[in-house]
């Protein structure tokens, strides 16, 4: 890994490699995730997919991709505990694999910078009818959220568990929030994203440092102030859990959501007994929620738990009928309670220890995920080395599964029902 400043607050890391015939740039714009910025930057997401002041139709860019050998472009958002960040991707053929490669890894680059740098406006606002046909997509998927009732669920379980309004709601967006949007509202966001955000680009492929390097800073982004991020999140335990539920008519299957307090310090080493812990509970297909609850005791559809490291809570769900959610909930915390007093089986453990490792390792050999892994490095200042990792891991004992396990305690619970 090569990491080079290009400016302050904009950073460029080249992973070099011939694993792969391909090359991925990728490109991420971060800010701090407020509740006033969150919506306007998930529609520059759209708008940043679409158009460019030299590509001013959908179909215009992707004639480009074509001719850059197929490559693929596209634009997303997603949140890390309190940071919000609009990431550009784009995947083409590695430029050893094409007679014109050098001409074709700068026909890239220029292609991103105008897609990012150069938008389709004037008189400081979006082209009305791109923006118009872009904020009814973006206001269609927010609406979408509630026909996928797992995701629906999800969704309203965070809204009542975070005490913070900038992650209650998805990094999407809210919806009342984008039809309010208009076009010179979000090129004011834009304008701020492209001036004031941290900038962290990754490169991953067989090429040439410093031609890369030459050619980011050919996109001359202006020097900012680094911003003041927090990548994680921490809450205060509430004193009572916060409960909800919910009827909806045209489902047949409830949805019981639970969140959990988890109280590890992100870069502690108790993170890697709680990653553990978290497999052993729902998180794998030897866990205590599939095996137990789902298969013996066919309570449950499906069912499982994920920590989220970056703020902290261990989530439940479970599919299930709504005349066994009372049951359900309550071998959940039998199961937990099992891990706390350390009843479980240590060739399980020592099972999913191995499970574990073993992804871990094959995600080394994905491009997204090296990639995923830099950005990661760049926002949290911290690295993990692979050997590290692994001895951390294979280093967690029974008893500190236990001791993880016994900081969990509930903090919100959201049911969805079907309408009797």
């Amino acid at each position: 890994m090569k990491k080079y400043r290009i400016n302050s607050g904009v950073n460029l890391v080249i992973l070099p490699t011939t694993q792969f015939k391909t090359l991925r740039i990728a490109v991420d714009f971060v800010a701090s995730a407020l509740t006033s910025n969150i919506s306007a930057r998930s529609l520059l997401s759209y708008l940043m997919a679409v158009s460019a002041r030299r590509y001013p139709t959908q179909q215009d860019v992707a004639q480009k991709t074509i001719d850059l050998y197929g490559a693929q472009y596209q634009t997303d958002v997603y949140r890390f505990g309190q940071t919000h960040h609009l990431r550009v991707t784009m995947q083409l053929p590695a430029p050893d694999y094409v007679s014109d490669g050098s001409n074709l890894l700068v026909s890239a680059f220029d292609f991103l910078k105008d897609m990012m740098f150069d938008p389709l406006v004037s008189e400081q606002k979006f082209d009305d009818d791109v923006f118009a046909k872009e904020k009814q997509s973006l206001i269609n998927e927010l609406e979408s959220i509630s026909d996928d009732k797992s995701r629906y669920a999800i969704s309203q379980l965070r809204n009542i568990t975070y005490d913070v309004p900038n992650l209650q709601s998805s990094s999407a967006g809210d919806i009342d929030l984008v039809k309010n949007l208009t076009s010179e509202s979000v090129y004011t966001a834009y304008k701020n994203m492209i001036t004031n955000d941290l900038v962290n680009i990754v490169v991953l492929g067989d090429v040439n440092d410093s031609e890369v390097a030459s050619l980011v800073s050919g996109w001359s982004v202006p020097a900012r102030r680094l911003p003041f991020l927090q990548p994680f999140y921490r809450q205060a335990l509430r004193p009572a859990t916060v409960e909800k539920e919910k009827h909806l008519q045209d489902i047949n299957q409830a949805m019981l959501t639970l969140a959990m307090h988890l109280n590890v310090p992100p870069l502690d080493k108790q993170r890697f007994a709680a990653m553990v812990m978290n497999a052993l509970l729902g998180g794998s297909p030897l866990s205590k929620l599939f095996m137990n609850v789902r298969e013996k005791a066919s309570l449950a559809y499906s069912i499982y738990s994920k920590w989220q490291y970056d703020t902290g809570f261990l989530l439940i769900a479970a599919g299930l009928d709504a005349d066994k959610v009372a049951q359900t909930e309550k071998m959940i915390h039998q199961e937990i309670l099992a891990i706390q007093n350390g009843d479980f089986d240590e060739k399980v453990v020592a099972s999913i220890k191995k499970s574990l490792i073993n992804d871990y390792l094959s995600q080394q050999d994905s491009p997204n995920s090296q990639i995923e892994i830099a950005f990661s490095r760049l926002l949290t200042g911290s690295e993990t080395s692979e050997v590290e990792w692994i001895k951390q891991v294979q280093a967690v004992k029974s008893n500190d599964i236990a001791l993880v396990a016994q900081k969990l305690q509930i903090q919100s619970r959201f049911i969805l029902l079907p309408k009797e």
